[in-house]
């Protein structure tokens, strides 16, 4: 816990990352081989999901970045942060309206960024249902957000 605070410096998301090895290290303990160095293999996950916060937090930074630039031309200050967050707030409810196998595929997919193989393997899965799911997940957002929110949906779950 002390490291992935040392590395992350948020409490809160290291909390969240310990609990997650440790839920990962469960589900995984009947396929680990007698002689494995839980040290090791914790440090290890700890590595990986400190590199996956940071790229996550990266993208983050982008995407805001990207949505400042497509901003329609004219005084930046009338897209305040409260308008974004309406429109965040929004697009968060839609995705609320999801099905409910779809909703826990495009939120472990765009939320914590995790390949197809990867949210396949957590929900039990084929990585092809996964790519099923998203195609519909992204097909009922489109239609159901108008132009602006369509910027906003990219700038949220661009990649």
């Amino acid at each position: 816990m002390n490291l992935a605070h040392k590395k992350t410096g948020q409490l809160e998301a290291s909390q969240e990352l310990v609990q997650d090895i440790f839920i990962s290290l469960y589900r995984q303990l009947p396929a680990l081989k007698e002689d494995t160095q839980l040290d090791n293999y914790l440090f290890i996950a700890l590595r990986n999901r400190v590199y996956n916060f940071h790229r996550q937090q990266l993208a983050q930074l982008k995407r805001e970045q990207a949505f400042m630039q497509v901003l329609p031309a004219g005084p930046r200050e009338n897209y305040g942060l409260l308008e974004v967050k309406e429109l965040e707030t929004f697009l968060q409810n839609k995705i609320r309206e999801l099905p409910t196998q779809c909703r826990a595929v495009f939120l472990l997919s765009r939320e914590n960024q995790l390949s197809n193989k990867e949210v396949a393997e957590r929900l039990n899965i084929s990585v092809n249902t996964v790519e099923q799911h998203m195609r519909k997940a992204l097909r009922i957002l489109r239609s159901s957000l108008g132009n602006e929110l369509t910027i906003l949906l990219f700038w949220l779950l661009d990649k």
